[in-house]
Parts: structure tokens; C-alpha cells; sequence
């Protein structure tokens, strides 16, 4: 009994893994389908999926290093995902095209709940 519970396990390990790498082969960015990138983004943290919006916002961002709307939508699934590490990163690569701006203002709130410390967010 106890075998045949942990083969079917492993049977469940592998078909898990096999979907997982089945998915990073077969994605296909947003903008080969015709999809706006920030938008189908948008949609995935709506619902929650942050690691498929970040992963879009990056190959966009690949894509366009310069686009700010992307970065910042970056910003919005790294608070979410609670990544302060990147969210800083980030944050100090959009400052100077964003300081005086209200979205400024919201990402340095958001910037201060995740890292109080950063000098960053509290000028």
C-alpha cells in the first residue's frame, strides 16, 4: 500500500514538473500574439497572478527597455508580490523621469510600507 502511494506521488511530482517546463516552452510573448504586454499584465494581477505578470513585464521590458508604463506596472506586481528588493532596483531606475509626478508619490508610499530604511522613499 505504502509503495503504491508514494510511486503515485512521484507520478504526481513528474506530471506537475512536465506541465511547469511544458508552459516556459511553449510561452509566446504578448506582443508576438498581438497583445498589448501591459495590458495582459494588468489582467494577471488583477486576478492575483503576479509571477505571470512580472514574467510579461520583463520580456516586454527586454523588448523596450525604455517603456515607462511597463516599468511601472513592474513596480505595482513587485509591491504586490512584496519583492522589496526589486521594487527598489526599479524605483531608483524610474526616479529621475518620475520625481515631482503623483505616480512618484505612490510608488514612494508604497516604497515606504515595504523599506522604511531606503532614503529613497522618504525624501
Amino acid at each position: 500500500m505504502m509503495t503504491s502511494m508514494i510511486s503515485g506521488l512521484g507520478c504526481l511530482a513528474a506530471l506537475l514538473l512536465c506541465r511547469k517546463v511544458w508552459r516556459s516552452v511553449s510561452y509566446t510573448k504578448p506582443r508576438d500574439r498581438g497583445i498589448d504586454p501591459i495590458g495582459e499584465a494588468e489582467v494577471f494581477l488583477a486576478y492575483g497572478k503576479t509571477k505571470e505578470a512580472v514574467r510579461v513585464l520583463r520580456d516586454a521590458l527586454a523588448d523596450e527597455p525604455d517603456n515607462l508604463a511597463a516599468k511601472v506596472t513592474l513596480l505595482r506586481a513587485y509591491s504586490s508580490d512584496r519583492d522589496v528588493k526589486a521594487y527598489s532596483q526599479l524605483a531608483t531606475d524610474v526616479h529621475p523621469r518620475l520625481q515631482g509626478q503623483n505616480v512618484w508619490k505612490t510608488i514612494q508610499k508604497n516604497g515606504r510600507d515595504m523599506d522604511p530604511m531606503n532614503p529613497l522613499f522618504n525624501t
